[in-house]
Formats: structure tokens, C-alpha cells, sequence
């Protein structure tokens, strides 16, 4: 920048600007404003975006999601178990972690979730073995399933009870142990 001289109204000219960019380019076309120089395009035409915010837990949006992947998985469960033509405990890790995975990533640090997700494991082993029975039922007697679970819920219940053996009892401590545990992890 250099100092402004007086002109001859005696007024002071405006002081000169020294710029890095050239001034003129001869093969510009018409109003062309040279890079660095005033009234110059911004290098990127994007506004940045904003910061996200934040994902807020939501328990109840957790237990809705958690039931419905109890309902499935014990429908899955019942499959695979007349599928296979017998059951299969250990799968109740896979039970737990599928009740779990909802809870803990949707409802955050609640301390209640743990506690739903080891009752939400167990019942949701319970009902697989109800379905799976009266998958059995409905091939052996030929009642429907409407009739199983309704009317004669008390036949499916005897043949709940003829198929429960000691094991189950472990399979249901697990249950209720990896539900609790697979939510506080996930949710950390």
C-alpha cells in the first residue's frame, strides 16, 4: 500500500492496492474479475453443512422394536425347531442378541432395558417352544393353529409340558443372562 497524494481539488486520491493476480488479461471475456482480486468467486460454490445432531435415546421406540424382534424371533425359533424335528437351546444366544441389538442401540444407557432384554430373551424362547408345539399339534391332530391357541390351549399347553425337559431350565437362565448382558454391552 502506498501513502495518497494530494490531487489538484486538494482532496486525497484514494491509496493504491497492490494485488498478486494480474490486473488485466488480455483473452478474458467481459466482466471477468481476476482470481484473488475484489468481488472474485469463493474457490467452492457449497455452503459447509451443519453438525449432525445428535441421535436422542428413545426407550419406548426401543421396547416396540425389541418386542417385534422377540415375535420374530420366536416364530423362527417354532420353525426351525418342527423344521428340524427337534430343539435347539443354544439358538436362545441368538434370541437374546436379536432382542438386544433394538434395545441397546435405540434406548441408550436406561437402566431398565437391561432388565427388559432378559425378560424379552425368555419370553421370547417361550414362545418359540409354544409355536413350535403347536406346529407339532397342528401336524399330528390336524386342528388348526387358531384352535390350538384358542380353544384347546390346554392341549398345546400338556404338549408344552411333554417336551420340557431339565435342559430347558438352562436355556432359560441363559436367556435371561444374555438378554441382560448383550443390552448393557450394545448400549455402552
Amino acid at each position: 500500500m502506498t501513502a495518497s497524494v494530494p490531487g489538484p481539488d486538494g482532496k486525497a486520491a484514494p491509496a493504491a492496492q497492490h494485488y498478486a493476480a494480474p490486473l488485466y488479461e488480455p483473452d478474458a471475456p467481459a466482466g471477468y474479475v481476476a482470481p484473488g482480486m475484489p468481488g472474485a468467486p469463493a474457490p467452492y460454490a457449497y455452503a459447509p453443512l451443519p453438525a449432525a445432531t445428535p441421535r436422542r435415546p428413545n426407550a419406548g421406540a426401543a421396547l416396540a422394536a425389541a418386542l417385534g424382534a422377540a415375535v420374530v424371533g420366536a416364530l423362527a425359533y417354532g420353525f426351525l425347531m418342527k423344521a428340524l424335528d427337534r430343539e435347539f437351546g443354544w439358538l436362545v444366544i441368538g434370541l437374546a442378541a436379536a432382542v438386544a441389538w433394538p434395545l441397546g442401540k435405540l434406548g441408550g444407557r436406561n437402566p431398565v432395558l437391561p432388565v427388559a432384554g432378559a425378560l424379552l430373551a425368555a419370553l421370547s424362547l417361550l414362545l418359540g417352544q409354544f409355536f413350535g408345539v403347536g406346529l407339532y399339534l397342528h401336524q399330528l391332530t390336524g386342528a388348526s393353529l387358531g384352535e390350538l391357541y384358542g380353544q384347546e390351549f390346554s392341549v398345546t399347553l400338556e404338549g408344552w409340558k411333554a417336551v420340557l425337559e431339565p435342559m430347558d431350565a438352562l436355556f432359560y437362565g441363559i436367556a435371561l443372562f444374555e438378554g441382560f448382558v448383550f443390552t448393557r454391552r450394545i448400549s455402552a
